[in-house]
């Protein structure tokens, strides 16, 4: 099934029209919230590097056995079944936000790889995409997503927004510069991989993220702001985020629902995505190093998060 495929057919499980085609919810027009302070977390005896490994164990969901993916060519916005003007401003600031932080990001008019569809009923219309096309969830290839009892999550969850990351573990060739998956696709014949010198004792694998599915049930957002909710949804459309990760001693937009007070993407939210985008790209990210890239990133208050 294409792209333009995959909106429709979330448009047709939708049947009680566009979700923010009647007023908006308490607080998503728009407006900002009061201004807050967070106040200090400190944890007693961890060092910053202990703290960023603890951060990266609870925010990443990596397909298991397999590293942290991430978007190789450009992530592409299609935001449906909103309201038009609400829909055009969340697609114009994931775009402007992504580009500020300098993560890659396709024009307005690309071909979408990370949908967002708003609904008022998010288990249901989750339940019923999960059944209709259950390839877009869990295609026939090695390391494509989580486990069954994740994706039984994703659709049995209240939460306001929830989502599913497909990826596929792809090879670099250092020689052309090209990557291939590093898996049998199917309908395609196995994948030839080479080590071209001693040095070489592995292939160069990477986890290229390959499409992403969000669904935010709009009556669950309470007061939560449309900027805040953007944010949001740049966090979980360029890294595989743990729904269920414990984020409560941390300053991060995860805890937007559920956790401290927070008003936008944070600095630890900035500099893990700067941590993951700016890991070598021809080789897989580990949990570990994305921990101590992670410190690092963190140290470096007073520099632009991603260069």
């Amino acid at each position: 099934m294409d792209r333009l495929s995959v909106l429709i057919a979330a448009l047709i499980l939708v049947g009680a029209g566009p979700a923010w085609a009647q007023s908006p919810p308490s607080g998503v027009a728009g407006q900002d919230l009061p201004a807050s302070t967070l106040e200090d977390v400190v944890v007693s005896g961890q060092t910053l590097e202990e703290r960023a490994a603890t951060f990266v164990d609870e925010v990443a969901q990596p397909v298991q056995r397999r590293g942290l993916a991430r978007w190789a060519g450009s992530a592409c916005f299609g935001v449906v079944n909103f309201d038009g003007a609400a829909a055009r401003y969340i697609a114009d600031e994931l775009v402007a936000r992504a580009d500020e932080l300098g993560l890659p990001v396709g024009e307005l008019d690309c071909d979408p790889n990370v949908f967002i569809i708003g609904t008022t009923d998010a288990p249901g219309v989750a339940r019923e995409w999960v059944a209709r096309s259950p390839d877009l969830f869990r295609p026939g290839f090695s390391g494509a997503a989580a486990r069954p009892s994740v994706l039984e999550s994703f659709v049995s969850s209240d939460a306001a927004v929830r989502w599913w990351h497909v990826s596929v573990p792809m090879s670099f060739d250092v020689f052309t510069g090209r990557a291939q998956p590093a898996v049998r696709l199917p309908d395609r014949p196995p994948p030839q991989i080479q080590i071209y010198s001693k040095s070489q004792q592995v292939s160069r694998v990477r986890d290229d993220l390959l499409r992403v599915m969000v669904l935010v049930d709009v009556e669950k957002l309470g007061s939560v702001t449309i900027d805040q909710l953007c944010d949001y949804l740049l966090m979980v459309g360029y890294a595989q985020v743990d729904p269920e990760g414990d984020t409560a001693g941390y300053e991060t937009i995860l805890n937007l629902f559920d956790g401290p007070p927070v008003t936008g993407l944070t600095h630890w939210d900035r500099s893990y995505l700067a941590a993951l985008y700016q890991a070598d790209p021809d080789r897989r990210v580990s949990g570990g190093d994305q921990g101590g890239r992670l410190a690092e990133a963190l140290r470096r208050a007073d520099e632009p998060v991603v260069e």
